[in-house]
């Protein structure tokens, strides 16, 4: 047997990186992935009515990303296992990972439908579980933005299925129906309650952001910045704040005037790597371009800067997290326009990772030795037994990058 050659992955580790509409959240430095789907070839031109040719990934299955080690894992969940979704939202409180919406794939009937569904992921164990608060639940969507404020989760946003008139009287929310479809955008804002296990719709006081959907959000403080989104043809660039110890916005921030700002867009990450910094990457603009540009946002002075390009590509519907404090990594996402239905789609399968700030000098240390590749291996001996060890796992031809 020829111990030379590698031994080859199982087939579907082809795939696990060609995926957009997924969900990644950063928990004890290291990054989970969920969810999602990955566009099939098609044989002939086709139409938004053609049924969609894509396949989901498991449901079962999480991947996990260890920056340290530069390896994926597939691990087995358990528990109330959803169904397989793309345009979820996610976000972090403790130990757990909140999921809500989504476009889910039903094979029992071949259809796909959104859902107001809430789930907990406990990441330590990977159990599901399906929640089922009290209160008046959001309605169902995909592409909202969520976040995670003094143990609350939120959702704002989305796009979906024309609303019950009835539960409208209830709440305060605009709902903008789509000229072809019978879904639209909606500026719905609602919170999770945690340690209560019930939804609760908040009065909010100044300009509120207009319905939209396949926006970004993140929190810095006390307060949640949004940005970009779709509401009917219009992708915007507005940055909106609201206040989340009074529940008042800001109304739109961006100023043009005096500097060069980010093209509206959707379909784009927008996350805080800093206290004070955010980080906005790709997504899709008005002429139907898929970008590559990274903004640095700083929240201060709110002052945009345009970042030198490095080997970034073009992504839209990719994701976001900070697993180290200073470093962001991007992840999955489609390369060209999503709408166009006459070609394939290109899948973005290389992470991207940016620093904004030195890492540990372990980590450096660790990197600089794998760049020589075996070159060094004779002298490993005499480094401790956990750094040898991380050295032989990112070096192995085992691992899946």
């Amino acid at each position: 047997m020829d111990t030379s050659q590698t031994r080859q992955a199982p087939e579907e580790y082809q795939f696990v990186h060609r995926r957009a509409g997924h969900v990644m959240v950063a928990h004890n430095k290291r990054l989970y992935v969920w969810g999602g789907y990955m566009e099939l070839p098609h044989s002939r031109p086709y139409t938004l009515m053609t049924n969609s040719k894509s396949s989901y990934h498991s449901a079962i299955d999480v991947w996990v990303f260890d920056p340290l080690l530069s390896t994926w894992t597939r691990k087995m969940s358990r528990g109330d296992i959803p169904q397989q979704l793309s345009g979820s939202c996610a976000a972090v409180h403790e130990d757990h990972m909140y999921m809500f919406g989504g476009w889910a794939n039903i094979a029992s009937d071949n259809m796909e439908n959104n859902l107001n569904s809430l789930w907990r992921l406990h990441l330590p164990t990977l159990t599901w579980k399906l929640l089922r608060p009290e209160g008046m639940p959001p309605f169902p969507c995909d592409k909202a933005a969520c976040w995670v404020h003094n143990n609350r989760f939120f959702v704002f946003g989305g796009f979906g299925p024309a609303i019950n008139s009835s539960r409208v009287e209830e709440v305060i929310v605009n709902f903008v129906r789509d000229d072809v479809y019978y879904s639209g955008w909606i500026d719905q804002l609602v919170y999770y309650d945690i340690d209560n296990n019930v939804w609760m719709w908040p009065r909010t006081k100044g300009v509120k952001p207009t319905p939209r959907a396949a926006h970004a959000a993140d929190v810095c403080g006390d307060k949640v910045y949004i940005f970009g989104g779709r509401f009917k043809n219009a992708r915007m660039n507005e940055l909106h704040c609201l206040d989340l110890r009074n529940w008042t916005w800001s109304g739109n921030l961006m100023d043009d005037t005096l500097q060069e700002v980010p093209d509206g867009r959707s379909w784009h990450t927008f996350k805080f790597v800093s206290e004070n910094k955010a980080v906005v990457y790709g997504g899709f603009n008005s002429s139907e371009q898929v970008l590559n540009d990274i903004w640095l946002l700083d929240i201060r002075s709110r002052k945009w800067c345009r970042t030198p390009k490095p080997r970034a590509s073009s992504r839209l519907w990719h994701t976001a997290a900070v697993a180290h404090p200073g470093e962001i990594t991007f992840y999955g996402g489609i390369q060209n326009n999503l709408l166009d239905h006459t070609r394939p789609k290109d899948h973005a399968e290389e992470m991207l990772v940016l620093r904004f700030s030195p890492p540990c000098l372990k980590r450096l240390t660790i990197e600089a030795i794998c760049e020589t590749g075996e070159e060094l291996q004779s002298q490993w001996k005499v480094l401790p037994q956990t750094l040898q060890h991380i050295l032989a796992v990112r070096l192995s031809p085992d691992n899946i990058s």
